[in-house]
């Protein structure tokens, strides 16, 4: 998907299309919380518990220590939409608590 963004990007910018990506990772919505009640049940533990569990277990490079909120990822979204980012192109936001700093 980011070459195929990165090819678009080289593509269409002539025509003003500007092409970026956005990588989320980890963020509360219902299929992470169908995943984290599904490994309470698995664990007997709490929702709580599971979440942190599997921070620490399956993602311990995330720096932040949580999920991810829906909002933080729109933010993002919503400036690579706006005119602050006209020259912007060809890239790659990760809202992701830091885990690609460990890549």
């Amino acid at each position: 998907m980011l070459s195929l963004a990165r090819g678009l990007s080289r593509t269409y910018a002539s025509e003003g299309v500007l092409v970026n990506t956005v990588s989320p990772a980890f963020i509360a919505t219902p299929m992470t919380d169908e995943m984290m009640s599904a490994r309470a049940k698995e664990q007997n533990s709490t929702f709580d518990e599971a979440i942190a569990s599997f921070l620490r277990e399956e993602r311990p490079f995330m720096e932040l220590g949580r999920r991810g909120r829906p909002e933080e990822v729109a933010h993002v979204i919503a400036f690579l939409c706006s005119d602050a980012a006209s020259f912007v192109n060809g890239s790659n936001y990760r809202v992701d608590s830091g885990s690609v700093a460990t890549i």
